[in-house]
């Protein structure tokens, strides 16, 4: 039986045009193809709850898109290689594009196994680093193998939601590779990803996107190559034309904002402050000054969180490792919260303004007759609430963390110690992927000589480290720190290091050096070759709401404020409150004072993200939809300090 050929909803001239093949009730072959411009935004769906996916498209609507753009990471939806995630939680897809089409939006999606966003591994399962000699992003068999199979469930998916479906979808353009122009020129991995969008039936409109000084080797001849770029408007456009000369213009990722890092300051732009004006500016230059006809899509329109552990971190502008922080706020038109800012309503004016100009060109997503028209309409603001101070109720030290099977994964090694992607249990295709590793070495005292000083050092590890000898913290070290070396009691008859992954790369040529843990030997006095160990993981998958039997932590009022050292290592608290009234159920932000350090905050069992009293991030977002009538709990797994109590404030607070 032949397939049916269906026609691209979009189509390029050559003559920098764009047209739309519409289902209209007045022309459902799609004959008349109409002008039409792109004006998108970026949504990741699977960095908001699902609850609020509506709110999130509709706010994006009333600002005068037409278009809804999100990435599709891999690693959400096989986290483990060959079990697929398609219909739950953040990873239900399918419900997400229904959403969209409901709201009349069309959707372009970017679903290549990379897709950097700031994102864990950017997209990429960290599964893929057991091969020892992976080369990710490139025609290397085994990788090709991996994106095959995910593609072989990922894209039927995606084929039966494109638009020229008959209208029943919204999907009308497929981006090939994800700036690749930046990492690679190797043409014959493009041409591998188009034709597998080909053999599964994916044929609306392909293209790329890179910065205006890769687009050569980024791009394919016969498919649309766009731009991505913040400032500058003239230079980076004249750039793709120069490239381009007979395509329309498309700005694939106009950058509203920029991300933080761990240690950074607040940043509102690539490079200094961007603020509203500076933003009007520039969208007025690609809107209504330019010469050219441009299409656009916002990156981020609305930015949401990294729930849980799925920051990535980056190796630029510097060489040292630096992981981003929790919130994806970006400075974006829609706030974490989902809340409209100041750039929201510049680009809701500029787009009245755009279709006064040009009102042939307000088109959305349905099959009515009549023209569609835009009209200004403010957006809402969600309430907030200040629930405030949380005494914290009790704990569990870390010996306890390590013997409770709900929290920790154990395996015994004997080759080690091994990183975290090849810890597995023998029956087992996955090695650890997030979280935390643990290694604990028992026999330390056999190897000791009376009255000698010993030191351990380990040539490669990734990131932070905690080392703690006979119950007792010896050793710290950051993420900055690619290599340690620390002197160890004489009378040390355990050793345990802990170490912390703050997120793989996400960007740049050393994506394929993302192993975390111990990447080295465990050298003692720089000659014995510690091979045995027992290692923990601690990823935290199972949640904490189950979580019994705590030690009722002494509440003193003399030491409220005291910094409490954690000298034993990492602990888990325990704080839980009541909501009485369901009119308090709101989105509220958690607040840790000074006394809390570094750790990972979870609410009613879910994992809110990382917090590091380094900032520039210093509170955690909570949407109301984690919230309950009634009984409450926060769990925070501090590594450092402690303190008495948390509190839930109605702002958050970001150091500038």
């Amino acid at each position: 039986m032949l397939q049916e050929q269906y026609e691209p909803t979009l189509i390029l001239d050559n003559e920098r045009h764009l047209f739309i093949r519409l289902f209209k009730e007045n022309d459902l072959s799609r004959k008349k193809i109409r002008p039409f411009r792109i004006l998108s935004g970026s949504l990741h769906y699977f960095r908001v709850l699902p609850q609020s996916w509506s709110d999130r498209i509709e706010k994006m609507k009333k600002a005068g898109l037409n278009t809804i753009e999100t990435y599709i990471p891999w690693n959400l939806h096989e986290p483990e290689m060959g079990t697929y995630k398609f219909n739950e939680g953040l990873a239900d897809l399918v419900s997400f594009l229904k959403l969209v089409h409901q709201n009349q939006m069309f959707t372009i999606i970017r679903p290549s196994g990379y897709i950097c966003a700031e994102w864990e591994w950017g997209g990429l399962p960290s599964w893929l680093l057991q091969d020892d000699h992976m080369r990710i992003r490139s025609t290397h068999p085994n990788f090709l193998k991996a994106l095959k199979n995910y593609y072989s469930i990922l894209l039927p998916i995606l084929s039966e939601h494109q638009y020229n479906r008959h209208g029943q979808g919204s999907i009308i353009a497929f981006q090939i590779e994800n700036e690749y122009g930046s990492y690679g020129d190797d043409k014959n991995y493009l041409e591998a990803i188009r034709s597998i969008y080909s053999e599964h039936h994916l044929n609306e409109l392909f293209f790329t996107s890179d910065n205006r000084f890769d687009l050569a080797n980024g791009a394919l001849d016969d498919v649309w190559a766009t731009v991505n770029f913040q400032r500058n408007v003239k230079e980076n456009i004249d750039k793709l034309v120069e490239f381009r000369p007979m395509h329309h213009l498309m700005i694939s990722e106009y950058w509203t904002g920029w991300f933080d890092y761990w240690g950074g300051t607040h940043r509102t732009g690539q490079s200094g402050e961007y603020n509203a004006k500076d933003f009007k500016k520039d969208l007025e230059d690609i809107l209504l000054n330019s010469k050219y006809e441009i299409s656009v899509n916002f990156y981020m329109f609305f930015g949401g969180t990294n729930f849980g552990f799925t920051s990535g971190g980056h190796h630029f502008p510097t060489g040292k490792y630096s992981p981003l922080v929790t919130s994806y706020d970006y400075d974006a038109p829609l706030s974490e919260a989902g809340d409209p800012t100041d750039k929201y309503f510049t680009i809701q004016n500029v787009i009245k303004k755009f279709y006064e100009q040009n009102p042939n060109l307000i088109i959305y997503n349905h099959e009515h007759a009549i023209d569609d028209k835009f009209e200004i309409t403010k957006p809402s603001i969600s309430p907030k609430n200040a629930l405030g101070k949380i005494n914290i109720y009790g704990s569990k030290t870390f010996e306890e963390i390590l013997n409770d099977d709900i929290l920790t994964t154990k395996y015994s090694v004997h080759n080690g110690p091994l990183n975290m992607e090849q810890v597995k249990a023998d029956n087992q295709t996955i090695g650890a992927s997030q979280g935390f590793i643990v290694y604990t070495n028992n026999k330390m005292q056999n190897l000791f000589k009376e009255n000698k000083e010993h030191f351990i050092v380990i040539p490669a590890i990734a990131d932070n480290t905690i080392v703690v000898a006979n119950g007792k913290v010896i050793f710290k070290s950051l993420h900055t720190d690619n290599s340690i070396k620390f002197t160890v009691p004489s009378d040390t008859l355990n050793l345990t290091i802990i170490v912390e992954n703050m997120g793989r790369i996400n960007y740049g040529s050393t994506l394929d050096h993302s192993r975390k843990g111990i990447l080295d030997k465990v050298l003692l006095d720089n000659e014995i070759d510690l091979k045995e160990w027992t290692v923990h993981v601690l990823e935290f998958r199972q949640g904490m709401s189950s979580m019994t039997d705590w030690n009722k932590l002494k509440i003193d009022d003399k030491d409220a404020n005291t910094i409490n050292d954690l000298t034993n290592g990492p602990q888990l608290f325990y704080a839980p409150f009541h909501i009485e009234n369901e009119k308090s159920i709101q989105d509220t932000y958690l607040s840790l004072n000074a006394q809390w350090t570094k750790g990972v905050a979870f609410i009613n069992g879910f994992n809110l993200g990382r917090y590091w009293s380094i900032g520039p991030q210093l509170t955690l977002y909570i949407p109301k939809e984690l919230l309950f009538k009634g009984f409450n709990h926060i769990q925070l797994f501090e590594l450092y300090t402690y303190g008495k109590s948390i509190e839930l404030v109605d702002t958050p607070v970001i150091h500038a």
